[in-house]
């Protein structure tokens, strides 16, 4: 498969403000991209500390301590159609895709590793500038945000965590 490097984790939990305060403020992150409700709550963050899309995620939850993905870049779409052949003959269980994020842009394939955790393969994404104002999707919009081609989410994509 030929992963280049550890590129992002989602988490979720409780308490996205404290979260959002923390990376901001305190370790100086940017505020790439969020998911809002009706009432303009965010309900997910997508950090960065580089030029990436995003280093780290974060969903509203209501249990704190709850992983969903680590993901590993890879340089090209081909290269994720190629780990999806991988994946098929290796006989490792296939969440989703291969398929395109709306959110970052970026081109995907998750998968669970042996013990259950979710990974991803992901190449591709959009590139941050601290001058780029906070891209904002709605949350009636987070299937196509997710999933672009299908523009919807599925039960286990959402309650599968570790």
């Amino acid at each position: 498969m030929q992963a280049t490097r550890f590129d992002h984790c989602l988490l979720y939990g409780d308490d996205l403000e404290g979260n959002l305060t923390l990376f901001r403020d305190v370790l100086g992150f940017d505020l790439a991209e969020q998911v809002v409700d009706p009432e303009n709550n965010r309900v997910a963050l997508f950090l960065t500390a580089s030029m990436k899309a995003h280093d780290v995620a974060f969903i509203k939850h209501p249990e704190k301590n709850k992983f969903h993905h680590a993901s590993f870049y890879l340089d090209t779409w081909q290269d994720v159609l190629k780990a999806a052949d991988l994946i098929s003959m290796t006989d490792t269980s296939i969440d989703i895709g291969p398929t395109r994020h709306g959110l970052t842009h970026g081109q995907t394939i998750y998968f669970f590793d042996p013990s259950g955790n979710r990974n991803e393969v992901f190449a591709g994404g959009d590139y941050h500038y601290p001058d780029h104002e906070t891209v904002t999707w709605k949350a009636e919009n987070l299937g196509k945000a997710i999933f672009y081609h299908d523009r919807q989410l599925n039960e286990r994509f959402l309650t599968a965590l570790t």
